[in-house]
């Protein structure tokens, strides 16, 4: 949706590359597991909702051969100085879930972390298909998923659509969209016979191995 599009491209805007603290970017804790356990060096690694790139980073760092797509044209940008700036190599495309801008079979593995939540449950199923378009056979890919009760004290400022996504119309998150995934749905969503992990971190978040 064009709403959600321009929130993230609103938020990442407001990124000063020139002040902003990396020393607190840190990586997601289940992609660190992941890539100790899943990963080797020069896999070529998929970062779907790069965001600002701390889990570029991180996995870039660890020897892999790392791409990076994000709806938001300021994230792109920020993440190729970020990668400047820290003399790594990486490429970074603006795209979106359903139209990921790379070859069939193309990667290793994918990660999207804390981002399949903020599209509608619609477009993620298509985004399922298009995510296993481009990673090789029995590739993995990680998935963590919000707290369902994400954003709880603020509900009122947002409409349901159809599908039962939140979107955002008031408020300072006035153009996002979240879904809020029961375990049963993100199941049926990846496919329960894909599911190699379906663990939950201690704040909530659900961490999914799948191919």
């Amino acid at each position: 949706m064009n709403a959600s599009k321009e929130y993230w491209e609103k938020r990442f805007k407001g990124f000063d590359f020139e002040t902003f603290d990396f020393s607190n970017s840190k990586p997601a804790q289940p992609l660190v597991n992941f890539c100790k356990n899943h990963t080797k060096r020069g896999d070529r690694a998929l970062d779907l909702g790069c965001g600002g790139g701390r889990n570029s980073q991180y996995m870039a760092q660890q020897g892999l051969e790392v791409y990076g797509v994000d709806i938001s044209l300021s994230a792109v940008e920020f993440c190729r100085k970020r990668f400047e700036k820290f003399n790594l190599e990486g490429k970074f495309e603006s795209g979106t879930f359903d139209k990921i801008p790379f070859p069939d079979k193309y990667f290793s593995f994918v990660v999207c972390i804390a981002a399949f939540d903020h599209d509608t449950y619609e477009n993620a199923k298509k985004s399922i298909i298009e995510i296993r378009r481009v990673i090789a056979y029995r590739g993995l890919i990680l998935f963590t998923f919000d707290p369902p009760d994400t954003d709880e004290d603020i509900l009122d400022e947002a409409e349901v659509l159809h599908d039962g996504t939140f979107n955002f119309i008031r408020g300072e998150q006035e153009g996002m969209l979240f879904h809020r995934y029961k375990d049963d749905e993100i199941r049926l969503l990846v496919g329960e016979e894909s599911i190699a992990s379906f663990e939950r971190s201690d704040d909530g978040t659900r961490v999914v191995v799948c191919h």
